[in-house]
């Protein structure tokens, strides 16, 4: 659109486009996926309404609700395309024109699809960064006291007790930033889900450096998981004992005696990320799973969506400690040894990574 065009990519928190005002777009996208998604409804934007950027732009910026914020020009003019994209009905369609992509693009995944019909919900707000771990955050809205998961799609300097003034919408299993118009850090903040979410990354951290032994069993492994988690296992698989070690032998007993059923009701991804590790004898490094979405809350509530990696967490049927290898020791991923030979029966019909 020759108009407000940006002529890169801004940042991690804003609208994701390419180009120059100059340049003829040509979509060469093959697959549109996560990553990508917004530079192809760019590109369709571009295609269509591009002969129309002016009277556009004319037309609406007056309902633009943030259009008198003292912006540099590139932040404000990419900030005008993603509500102009993403929440702006257009009255010649009835839609916007992200949903108007969705359902002019026969190419798109129905769970994308899904995705992008999601970004019309756009809350905008202050919001108190209240934790952060690997590229989720954990955000706080300052108004309405709701939290929510932001996922960012690149590394960000932002940390806890750091105030967003912005916009997000749902993507998915998660939020994401449709626009940041100020960023602050005051001290002054003490909010106390900030140090509530300090408290989770560090005892999550604890968690994560249990030492393990490549013969390690996951009755061992259990009793050094904190009470709640062992009571949302017994919860979660309906087993009824009253102390610690007792509730730990049931729920290998469950996991042992239940395996097939217990994977077969697992998503696909998490089936892949369990044949991956089996493949590797059982134990990979963690950054091998790089690849794999593995957000983990400390606190766990059924029902509530789950991480690819953090299902299986839950479920007892992947372990993250530190193991040494050579004379370092390395953050894994670990199967338990006695749901190994299982799990190979198990997934090798299902899950081609095995074969």
């Amino acid at each position: 659109m020759n108009y407000p065009r940006p002529s890169a990519r801004t940042s991690d928190m804003g609208v994701t486009v390419k180009g120059n005002r100059k340049q003829k777009v040509k979509v060469v996208v093959e697959m549109i996926d996560d990553e990508n998604i917004n530079q192809a409804i760019f590109e369709y934007a571009d295609k269509k309404y591009g002969k129309q950027s002016k009277e556009l732009f004319q037309k609406n910026i007056d309902e633009f609700p943030e259009k008198d914020w003292e912006l540099p020009d590139e932040t404000w003019r990419n900030n005008f395309l993603t509500w102009l994209f993403f929440e702006k009905v257009l009255p010649q369609t009835g839609r916007t024109i992200a949903e108007e992509f969705a359902e002019n693009t026969p190419d798109l995944s129905p769970e994308m699809k899904e995705k992008v019909l999601q970004t019309k919900n756009i809350i905008r707000s202050k919001f108190l960064v209240i934790s952060k771990k690997g590229q989720v955050l954990k955000i706080k809205d300052m108004k309405r006291g709701d939290v929510y998961n932001v996922k960012l799609r690149s590394a960000s300097p932002v940390s806890p007790n750091t105030v967003i003034t912005g916009r997000i919408h749902p993507f998915g299993n998660y939020y994401r930033f449709a626009g940041v118009f100020q960023i602050s850090t005051s001290p002054l903040i003490l909010d106390p889900d900030v140090f509530l979410g300090a408290y989770e990354n560090d005892e999550l951290e604890r968690i994560e450096s249990v030492p393990l032994r490549r013969n390690s069993s996951l009755q061992s492994i259990l009793k050094k998981y904190p009470y709640h988690w062992i009571d949302w296992m017994c919860e979660h698989y309906g087993l009824k004992e009253r102390l610690k070690k007792e509730k730990i032998r049931v729920i290998d007993n469950k996991i042992v005696n239940d395996l097939p059923e217990i994977v077969s009701k697992l998503p696909e991804k998490s089936k892949k990320a369990l044949a991956f590790c089996i493949k590797q004898g059982g134990v990979v490094k963690y950054g091998r799973l790089k690849d794999y979405d593995d957000y983990m809350d400390l606190f766990w509530k059924e029902g509530k969506h789950v991480s690819t990696i953090g299902i299986l967490r839950q479920k007892g049927l992947m372990v993250v400690g530190k193991m040494v290898f050579g004379d370092r020791q390395f953050k894994v991923a670990f199967i338990p040894v006695e749901i190994r030979e299982g799990l190979k029966s198990v997934l090798s019909p299902q899950t081609s990574i095995l074969g």
